[in-house]
């Protein structure tokens, strides 16, 4: 076999290995299902995808094994995580719900909020919330307020909830929402030279047709 045929055969194998790779990647990505188990997400390596996030790393305490998580689209540039009872309500105590949401690029996330499901306003439930460390204003929410926080357009989210149910509250349900943007970036020097020269070459090439 000579050097062209060799080349072209070397190419052929690449390509049908990269195809490989692609539709192996694409068979292992997970897709968010609307309802699913509290075990499952808490489960060692779990994630899955809706739309460009990918969440991820969940912990949790004080949810029953009943709860459910919902991952659900609000709009085509927001997301929702709900953590339910699946119709039930939650317990006296304390409930945490913890997880990592990531963007694909070009999209980031601008703001996120939480807000709780309460049938009752007293005795009052409160939940302290973070995004990346930083808490929701207000910082504690009471009954079903909701808290946001803006976060400038970045690519993950470490999402920590802690919500306070005393006795006799009815608490059905906690959620969290991701806002996105696209992120529009500045072309770096290089790129604007490189735009230059080809507009500068079509110039030429124009001047010489004519």
């Amino acid at each position: 076999m000579n050097g062209p045929k060799r080349k072209a055969l070397r190419i052929g194998l690449g390509g049908v290995a990269a195809a490989l790779l692609i539709a192996g990647g694409q068979a292992n990505a997970a897709t968010c299902t609307p309802t699913t188990p509290i075990a499952t997400v808490l489960a060692v390596g779990f994630s899955c995808t809706l739309g460009d996030s990918t969440f991820s790393n969940f912990t949790a305490s004080g949810a029953p094994s009943s709860a459910v998580v919902e991952f659900f689209a609000v709009n085509p540039m927001q997301n929702a995580v709900t953590l339910g009872r699946d119709g039930g309500m939650f317990g006296a105590g304390t409930l945490t719900f913890n997880f990592m949401v990531t963007e694909t690029s070009p999209h980031v996330i601008n703001e996120a909020s939480v807000g709780i499901d309460v049938a009752t306003a007293t005795p009052a439930t409160s939940t302290a919330t973070t995004f990346n460390g930083l808490a929701t204003a207000p910082a504690t929410l009471s009954n079903s307020n909701t808290g946001f926080t803006m976060l400038s357009g970045v690519t993950s989210v470490a999402t920590d909830n802690s919500v306070t149910i005393p006795g006799g509250a009815f608490v059905s349900s906690l959620t969290d929402f991701f806002s996105e943007t696209t992120e529009h970036g500045v072309p770096e020097p290089a790129s604007l030279s490189l735009l230059g020269l080809g507009l500068f070459g079509l110039g030429v090439a124009r001047r010489r047709r004519s």
